[in-house]
């Protein structure tokens, strides 16, 4: 099981109800085929390994491989010992998984994404405003200059279009806001003092399925740190 939809080839739709270790319930939006390509074992380069009928899973935060699904129904060979678990067929190596000191296994290799996907198709004019916003909202002077100087491909203008030189999110990110009144007090030991916020909810969640997240500020070393939360 997976929750990169951008692994999965031949995709089918599936949905069917998956009861986790923590007894929580998770449902799964599809099924298809990943390739994984393990990393090299004693010196010898290994064969990328294709696995069917993966689940694709968008709740789940990991990936998740059923060794006794491999060794039953794959009659694949699985060798445990204290540092790494071993994957072989017919007496061929395919991969192998590294065991963590949370005594969690993690195979060794990566999973290329599809080379081909369908994408969404604009029909919006290509007018200098639209290329700002491409651009992650540059001046309009160097905009056209790109265009001028063919900086960059298929980057053309609408023609007779003159652009907006209203952004509002231009003026909303240049807006200041007023100062925040200063603490009388620091904490002098880490952890003592934390500051929290969070933010949300977001009109559309993500790919993962957060709509908030949360904000953690040390007050004695201002060390930082940041959660996505469903």
């Amino acid at each position: 099981m997976t929750p990169h939809r951008h692994w999965v080839r031949n995709y089918s739709p599936l949905r069917i109800l998956i009861r986790l270790a923590d007894n929580s319930i998770v449902y799964s939006s599809g099924v298809g085929t990943v390739v994984f390509n393990p990393v090299m074992m004693d010196g010898k380069p290994l064969q990328p390994v294709e696995s069917t009928r993966v689940l694709h899973v968008p709740s789940l935060q990991n990936n998740l491989l059923s060794c006794l699904y491999l060794a039953r129904h794959k009659h694949i060979i699985i060798h445990i010992d204290s540092e790494q678990m071993d994957f072989s067929l017919n007496g061929k190596s395919l991969f192998c998984a590294p065991i963590r000191s949370d005594n969690c296994a993690v195979l060794s290799g990566f999973s290329k994404p599809l080379s081909e996907s369908a994408n969404w198709v604009a029909s919006l004019l290509l007018t200098p405003s639209l290329w700002h916003c491409r651009c992650c909202h540059h001046n309009l002077a160097d905009i056209a200059k790109m265009q001028k100087d063919t900086l960059g491909t298929g980057m053309t203008f609408a023609p007779s279009h003159k652009p907006d030189i209203v952004c509002k999110p231009c003026l909303v990110g240049k807006m200041h806001s007023n100062p925040f009144p200063t603490s009388p007090s620091c904490s002098t030991k880490p952890l003592k003092l934390v500051h929290s916020d969070l933010h949300g909810p977001l009109p559309v969640a993500t790919r993962d399925g957060y709509h908030y997240w949360i904000t953690f500020l040390d007050d004695a070393t201002s060390y930082r740190a940041a959660m996505c939360l469903k």
